[in-house]
Formats: C-alpha cells, sequence, structure tokens
C-alpha cells in the first residue's frame, strides 16, 4: 500500500518551522532543497534554497491519522485544497523531485563564479554602474566583461559582487 502525499502551504519562511511541528505530531513531512547562486547583502553565495517557497509535503504515518490538526499547527497556513479535496501529490512527481534534489547534491555546482561565459550581465556597483555587456572570462573573484566603450568593446575586469544578470536590475 502507498501512502498518500499531501501538498501542505506554511506561513512565509516558516517552512522548517512547520517541518518540525508536524514531525512532532507523527506526520512524515518532505521539504525539497537546492543549492543555488544567491546575492546576499551585495555579495554572491551559494546558499541552500527550499525548492518551493512556502510548500511542502506530508503524508500520514499512523494508520487513522487525521488531517484536522495540520491547520492548527505553528507555521502552518493549511493543506492545499481544490474545491473541499485536499491536494495530493503522485508517487512519480514526488519521486522525481527527490531523484533532482539528490542528483543536484550529487554533483554541486562547482562553479566559482555565478556567471558563465556568453552571459549577458549589468554593472550593478562602481564608477561604470548601469552599463551591460557579455562576459568573456570567469575567474574566483574577478570576471573579464566585454563593454562598448569608446567606440569599440573593451575588456574590462570587475568583481563579482559588482555584477547581476542583465535585466535583473542593479
Amino acid at each position: 500500500m502507498t501512502s498518500t502525499w499531501y501538498v501542505c502551504l506554511t506561513k512565509p519562511r516558516r517552512e522548517a518551522h512547520a517541518v518540525l511541528k508536524l514531525r512532532e505530531q507523527g506526520y512524515d513531512t518532505y521539504l525539497p532543497r537546492l543549492t543555488l547562486w544567491a546575492r546576499h547583502k551585495g555579495a554572491w553565495q551559494k546558499r541552500e534554497q527550499i525548492m518551493f517557497p512556502r510548500y511542502l509535503f506530508l503524508c500520514c504515518t499512523r494508520p487513522g491519522q487525521g488531517l484536522a490538526p495540520i491547520r492548527n499547527t505553528p507555521g502552518v497556513t493549511g493543506l492545499v485544497r481544490f474545491g473541499l479535496e485536499p491536494s495530493t501529490i503522485d508517487a512519480v512527481t514526488l519521486d522525481a523531485i527527490r531523484a533532482l534534489e539528490r542528483q543536484q547534491a550529487q554533483n554541486p555546482d562547482t562553479q566559482a563564479s555565478p556567471f558563465q561565459v556568453g552571459a549577458q550581465v549589468a554593472l550593478a556597483d562602481g564608477p561604470l554602474k548601469g552599463l551591460t555587456g557579455i562576459v568573456s572570462r570567469v575567474a574566483r573573484e574577478r570576471v573579464i566583461v566585454l563593454l562598448r566603450l569608446l567606440g569599440g568593446e573593451q575588456p574590462v575586469t570587475v568583481a563579482v559582487d559588482q555584477l547581476v544578470a542583465a535585466g535583473d536590475g542593479a
């Protein structure tokens, strides 16, 4: 017999607390996570992030265990519902999410920089703030960007923290 997994909506940034409280009540929970590059306080860092912010998956572990206590659990807003029926996620989809999470954990992004050669970037800081260009070389803390200056493309070396992906704003 396969367990039914339900989709649970949590309060903003309270997913980990909701998981803890649901486990204390005897529910099995799953909160998928990924490690991604993120800009934090002006610097690019690899950070563990929740794959689906505000959502987690849970299933009952005991026979006869009800869903009613979930809505009163700290950190939980309630179950996702379609009409009166709680939303479920099928085993195939859940296995695919787990496989993706496992694959990313086993093969972490080993890039030294959040930018790749050929990516369009914008300068978010410094005297050239607002200009856009194309990444031509990447090192751990510096990136060479081709900027259209003085009638041609000029290579300019900038710190990784001074860049954002073009279109993300400065």
